[in-house]
């Protein structure tokens, strides 16, 4: 990796060393990078342009890197038995509800740069309505809302005066690497009633072929069957699947050991 370094840092005069160790950290802290935030936009750019040396920096360490110039971000996903923050139930719910947003949205083609613009009324009646259970208490709502925000999957906006508590929320287009392919299925189980404990085994069951199969040939997290892939959480190198526990919402969040 060093060798490579050097040879970019002979070619180009105006980048140094530390360019490349300050993107590298911001990417892991970020876990996401998007082109139009002030200060993720000059690693974000160092990265798209040496898009292979970071490749295989971060490749070496098991994470791979998405890279989608398209929507304008980069994001790290997490391998094998680092890629896990057990979430509560209400968080991978709300993180569905999310999905099924931005893909209404996507369908509508109502979405501006990659990204699509809800209210936090909106999600509230959205997981309301899919399904069918209380809702949180305004505290732990905006802990939730603060774990997807730190986690670069959404970005909180201003409210109006006139509805200080209906926030304006911003979902990244990262969702779709977050959330992958049978989150539907599994929505639709918890709206029609499904088992809470057979929907654990459920996912149980999606995650240990995942493994399986990673463990035969690496491939990306949007080829996987696991309804919630990354998201991760830098300071236990984990991220987010959904294998929902039936906890308190007083109870903490598992991380693996």
């Amino acid at each position: 990796m060093l060798g490579d370094l050097k040879k970019i840092l002979s070619r180009e005069e105006q980048v140094e060393a530390e360019d490349f160790v300050a993107a590298a950290n911001k990417l892991l802290v970020s876990q996401f990078l998007y082109a139009d935030k002030p200060s993720h936009r000059p690693h974000y750019f160092l990265i798209a342009k040496h898009i292979g040396y970071f490749d295989n920096l971060f490749a070496a360490i098991g994470w791979t890197l998405a890279y989608q110039p398209d929507e304008s971000y980069i994001g790290l996903i997490p391998q094998g038995e680092e890629r896990y923050l057990r979430l509560r139930l209400d968080e991978s719910l709300f993180l569905l509800c999310l999905r099924q947003q931005y893909e209404q949205k996507l369908e509508n083609f109502d979405i501006d740069g990659g990204k699509a613009f809800i209210t936090s009324d909106d999600l509230l009646q959205l997981y309301e309505s899919l399904t069918s259970k209380d809702l949180p208490n305004e505290t732990r709502f905006k802990e939730i809302l603060s774990l997807f925000s730190r986690q670069g999957v959404i970005e909180r906006g201003k409210p109006a005066e006139t509805d200080p508590k209906n926030i304006p929320l911003m979902i990244n287009p990262s969702i779709r690497k977050v959330v992958v392919e049978d989150w539907l299925r599994q929505l639709e189980g918890l709206a029609d009633g499904v088992d809470e404990n057979e929907l654990d085994a459920l996912e149980q069951e999606q995650l240990a072929e995942q493994d399986a199969a990673g463990q035969e040939e690496r491939t990306p997290a949007t080829n996987s069957n696991a309804a919630v892939e990354t998201v991760a959480a830098i300071d236990t190198r984990a991220a987010i699947d959904t294998r929902a526990t039936t906890e308190s919402p007083d109870a903490a969040t598992e991380t693996p050991s």
